[in-house]
């Protein structure tokens, strides 16, 4: 799905070698699903990919709001959990960032370490983009309980758990569409396409709407009612072992 030409010739190889010996192939996105199938895959489902039983439950901020600007506009308070790496698109969220009213002292927090650091360290200084990178973190639920919503910019995700624990803390989300992410999120995220910039800073935007961000976190507990738990990846495995393909 992502890599050089070289690395999905590959891979389309060792896809269709695999799944063709396989009784039962669990797919963690639809992408990913149909590749099986084109591939010769005999029984393709739909793989559960739970969020850690730690997840949050929906909690009140507890830190204050960013501060306001010079103009005295407050801003948005954004959180992204990414892995610091190409497939995060997070080049495409700098561009976002730098696209966002300079007059609302917006705050981009990314949590997460990755090889892009550098790179994307460099940019911010440079441009003076409202982003910080937080590194690797350990309290990500006490994180999402501060934050006005979480934001992905992925180009390709499966079924992104930082999501599904975003749900779970009840945070209005805006995500690319990407992979499984609306496998994830059903209707209960802004989704967008994946690389587009504008359109990531229109949605991040819209949110600044204290009415459209409530809304958007009361869809985000809906849909965390409906996300699968470890007992469901349990059952799911139990079934295909036990029974096999059809």
């Amino acid at each position: 799905t992502v890599g050089s030409p070289a690395v999905r010739a590959v891979g389309a190889v060792l896809l269709r070698f695999l799944v063709r010996g396989a009784d039962t192939v669990l797919g963690v996105s639809p992408d990913l699903a149909d590749a099986a199938r084109r591939a010769g895959a005999r029984d393709v489902r739909h793989a559960i990919i739970p969020a850690p039983v730690s997840a949050p439950a929906p909690a009140p901020r507890t830190v204050p709001a960013p501060p306001s600007s010079e103009t005295g506009h407050a801003g948005l308070d954004v959180l992204v959990i990414a892995r610091l790496a190409p497939q995060k698109g997070l080049h495409d969220l700098l561009d976002a960032a730098g696209m966002l009213d300079r007059s609302r002292a917006h705050r981009i927090r990314i949590a997460g370490d990755g090889p892009l650091h550098d790179e994307l360290e460099r940019r911010i200084l440079e441009e003076r983009l409202p982003v910080e990178l937080l590194g690797r973190r350990h309290d990500i639920p006490e994180l999402l309980t501060t934050c006005d919503l979480v934001v992905s910019a992925a180009h390709w995700e499966g079924q992104p758990v930082a999501l599904q624990e975003a749900l779970r803390a009840g945070r209005a989300i805006v995500a690319t569409d990407a992979g499984g992410t609306r496998w994830v999120t059903g209707e209960a995220a802004h989704l967008v396409p994946v690389g587009d910039p504008a359109a990531l800073a229109e949605a991040i935007a819209a949110l600044h709407d204290p009415a459209a961000r409530r809304g958007a976190e009361e869809a985000s507990r809906r849909r965390a009612l409906d996300l699968p738990t470890p007992q469901d990846l349990l059952a799911q495995l139990d079934e295909v072992l036990a029974h096999g393909s059809p």
